[in-house]
């Protein structure tokens, strides 16, 4: 059950609250990927914003919903820039942490013509952030509509955010990536969800997942482990579903993909939204295959993340997609 939040004025938001990381992204794209020890010239080099918590956010609000991001900065130019940038986008960021003490997040991406990519990640300021910043944020403000977590935190920030999400009836969903084995040990409590890709999934499960029989298999896996609902997403063959409700293979969107950065976040984002909004678990999906879909035609992290209109005229342009659910 969803719990709505009030504004000072009595209204009613929708308010996701995301409890993660946000990087400085380093992005490179080439005509194909190196191979071990060597080089490849003539790349095209940006630097945008990234990090799986701070995606999560802006793809929330720019599918609709009130956000809030609640992770740890270094206090350096980087640092400002990504609060600054969050804040642009109309996300709150009056809870960020900050620290002196290590650098900001940051993030290494080539992608090639194709729109694979490598990453790498320093998690700097990201592992900053301690239990009680996240006690402190819900005993002040309240519990928001829903928490959306990743694992680019420490361990012991986000089982502190499981338990007051427990404590609190909160909804969360849990996007496990990167895979790292430790959220075995995670109580996830009777309302939360949980989205992996194959390899995440894979990892977590034992099933090693390649086509959509193998997706449900390990989503059944997942939600016999205590999950309301899993997800797992499978890129060019679209998303499988798991819940009480039962089993719905969700097709993928046709795209041309320029790089696949951020689209694991930017359809987590979407369906947080989605789902703080009313829509059924099947419908959320379905938005958040949308996003996922323009944001692998664009390059970058933020940068590629589309806006509420942009998903929903995809989505128009796919009726007979949308009907079979």
């Amino acid at each position: 059950m969803l719990r709505h939040c009030r504004d000072t004025d009595g209204s009613i938001v929708n308010r996701v609250l995301v409890i993660g990381s946000a990087n400085v992204d380093m992005i490179m794209g080439l005509s194909r990927l190196p191979k071990k020890g060597e080089t490849v010239t003539d790349g095209v080099f940006m630097q945008t914003f990234g990090g799986k918590g701070a995606n999560q956010a802006v793809a929330a609000r720019r599918s609709g919903s009130e956000v809030c991001f609640l992770g740890c900065l270094g206090s350096d130019d980087h640092g400002r820039a990504i609060e600054r940038a969050l804040s642009a986008d109309g996300i709150d960021t009056s809870w960020t942490v900050w620290t002196s003490e290590v650098a900001t997040g940051s993030a290494l991406v080539l992608y090639d013509a194709e729109g694979a990519n490598y990453l790498a990640v320093a998690p700097g300021s990201n592992y900053m952030l301690v239990p009680a910043d996240i006690a402190r944020y819900v005993e002040e403000n309240g519990a928001p509509t829903m928490i959306v977590l990743q694992y680019e935190i420490s361990e012991e920030a986000l089982h502190e955010a499981f338990r007051v999400a427990r404590e609190a009836y909160v909804p969360i969903l849990f996007n496990y990536a990167p895979a790292r084995g430790l959220v075995k040990k995670i109580n996830p409590g009777i309302n939360c969800g949980i989205v992996v890709n194959e390899s995440e999934a894979s990892s977590l499960t034992g099933v090693q997942v390649s086509d959509a029989a193998s997706a449900f298999e390990a989503g059944r896996e997942l939600r016999n482990s205590g999950y309301r609902f899993s997800i797992v997403t499978l890129g060019t063959l679209g998303a499988c579903i798991v819940s009480a409700d039962g089993e719905v293979h969700v097709p993928a969107i046709r795209a041309v993909s320029v790089d696949s950065t951020a689209a694991g976040d930017t359809f987590c984002g979407a369906l947080a939204s989605a789902l703080v909004e009313g829509k059924d678990l099947i419908r959320a999906v379905q938005f958040a295959t949308a996003a996922a879909s323009l944001c692998v035609e664009r390059a970058g992290a933020q940068p590629s993340i589309p806006y509420r209109p942009e998903i929903e005229r995809r989505l128009a342009s796919e009726e007979d997609w949308l009907a079979f659910g």
